[in-house]
Order: structure tokens, then sequence, then C-alpha cells
């Protein structure tokens, strides 16, 4: 019998490679432009992330109401971020940490433990230094 592998499962070395290139970048970013780009990143970084796994239930074909319930609600709060007020895109991407760490506990579609660990971890260090320069500024 053929195992079967998801979507992610068979690229992971790219998923590794593109996430960590991705993170780099951020924080290149960060550290060369001027600050008032600062929410306008964190937006499009906290949009990004949320398509990982949708991709992985479209193409698992399991879990996709929820995934993409959950991703909508992130990138409507992650545009609100930057039209209304920073806060709501600090708290997108507290709540995506908390949905990686929920799903290496067994929700929604799953996916590769060490993906669902290292995003959390950046998710909620990216939040808590956008936190602490909201807070330093506003």
């Amino acid at each position: 019998m053929k195992q079967s592998y998801s979507y992610f499962q068979r690229r992971q070395k790219s998923l590794l490679f593109g996430a960590s290139l991705y993170v780099i970048l951020l924080v290149l970013a960060h550290s060369t432009l001027p600050s008032i780009h600062v929410w306008l990143m964190a937006a499009v970084f906290s949009v990004a992330m949320n398509f990982t796994y949708v991709t992985e239930a479209y193409w698992g074909k399991a879990h996709f109401g929820i995934e993409f319930g959950i991703a909508a609600t992130l990138i409507v709060a992650s545009i609100l971020g930057v039209l209304v007020s920073p806060v709501f895109v600090i708290a997108a991407i507290f709540a995506h940490g908390l949905w990686d760490i929920s799903k290496h506990f067994g929700a929604g579609v799953p996916f590769l433990s060490w993906y669902t660990l290292s995003c959390f971890c950046v998710d909620v260090m990216y939040g808590g230094v956008l936190a602490l320069y909201w807070w330093a500024n506003y």
C-alpha cells in the first residue's frame, strides 16, 4: 500500500527554507526601514502566515472550514491593524500563535510538529516585540 503524505510534508525542506528566509527578511526590513512601515509589514506578515494551514486543509481535503474561518478572521484583524489600530494586528499575531499551539495538540488539519512549535515561538516573540513597540510609541 502506497503511503500518503500531506502537501507540506512532501515539501518540508522548501517550507523550512521559505519560513526561515521570510522571518530573517522581516527582521532585516524592520531594522532598515523607517518606523512608519512597521505596522504595514506586521500586517503583511500576519496575512501571509494564514495561508499555510488553509493550503494544507485544501490539499488534504479535511478541516477546510475551520482553517478558512480562523484564517479569514485573523486576516481581517490584521487589515484592521493598519486601518484602525495596531492593537488588532498585534492581537492577530498572538491569536495565530495560540492556533499554532492548538494545532500541535491536534486541532484542525494535522501539521508538522516542528513547524507548529516554531511558528508559535515566532508569533509570541514577534507579537511581544510589536506590543512593546506600540506601548513605547503610542
